[in-house]
């Protein structure tokens, strides 16, 4: 039989105890209220439960672009302006503290694994010829947005609306390309003084010019006083996918799709 504790060690071991409770208990309130500011504040671009939507998935052990509690506080009090980020309302001290909190919460919950299998939708990517618009580790054409990290940029149900509704999901800025202030890829109709139409995507514009690129990769740039431009809004150059696969087959796409950039 061991020997009794002593009693003021008992004491200490009793008063730890009690302390225990309400630290976690005060713990618990700051992730909830981290939820329900993140719900407020962030859960349109970075989805439910940080599972990401047009800005990337925060449910991940390690965020690139926040290493420590430092970098993360910093971007969600200033945003990414270059990267599409905008700040959020003011937040006090407090509030930061309990959004870093919950972000990083969710790295450490296991992540709910897509239906699809992505050595399967690589081999869709190939059927259906994605490779003709889109760039993949160097390799395709540029008309469309490259994909190679495509997966650490955006969530999974953004990626599948893209496939199926090409045009409800437009990018506005990425995390390799500068925002520009507007939806990128937005389809452009140009006709000029002479009668000639281009059609292609808007790459950059001003007051005074306005660029685009063609589905062919041609570039175009125009002065905006000489032509008659029609911007084509909600529309895509890319058509919708949905009834060229089976409900199975979209899933794998997806899958792939997500995995690309890998998933830490």
């Amino acid at each position: 039989m061991s020997a009794p504790l002593p009693v003021a060690a008992a004491v200490v071991i009793v008063a730890s105890l009690a302390g225990a409770a309400p630290a976690r208990a005060a713990q618990a309130s700051d992730l909830d209220r981290g939820k329900s500011l993140f719900d407020n504040l962030c859960v349109v671009c970075h989805g439910v439960n940080g599972a990401g939507a047009m800005a990337p998935p925060l449910n991940r052990a390690v965020l690139r672009s926040a290493p420590d509690d430092q970098a993360l506080r910093r971007i969600i009090s200033e945003g990414l302006p270059e990267r599409g980020m905008p700040r959020p309302r003011r937040t006090t001290e407090n509030e930061l503290r309990q959004l870093v909190a919950y972000v990083r919460s969710l790295g450490r919950v296991q992540r709910v694994p897509l239906p699809g299998n992505a050595e399967r939708g690589a081999a869709q990517y190939a059927r259906l010829g994605c490779s003709s618009c889109h760039i993949v580790n160097g390799q395709g054409g540029g008309i469309g947005p490259e994909l190679t990290i495509i997966g650490r940029l955006r969530g999974a149900e953004y990626l599948r609306q893209a496939v199926v509704e090409p045009g409800a999901a437009l990018p506005v800025g990425t995390m390799v390309v500068p925002a520009r202030g507007y939806s990128e890829f937005l389809p452009v109709q140009v006709v000029t003084r002479d009668g000639r139409t281009v059609r292609g995507v808007r790459l950059n514009e001003d007051v005074f010019t306005l660029q685009l690129r063609d589905a062919k990769g041609a570039f175009h740039s125009f002065r905006k006083s000489e032509v008659k431009i029609s911007k084509e809004t909600g529309a895509s150059l890319m058509p919708g996918y949905q009834s060229r696969m089976s409900a199975a087959e979209l899933d794998d796409l997806v899958a792939y799709l997500a995995s690309l950039g890998g998933a830490p």
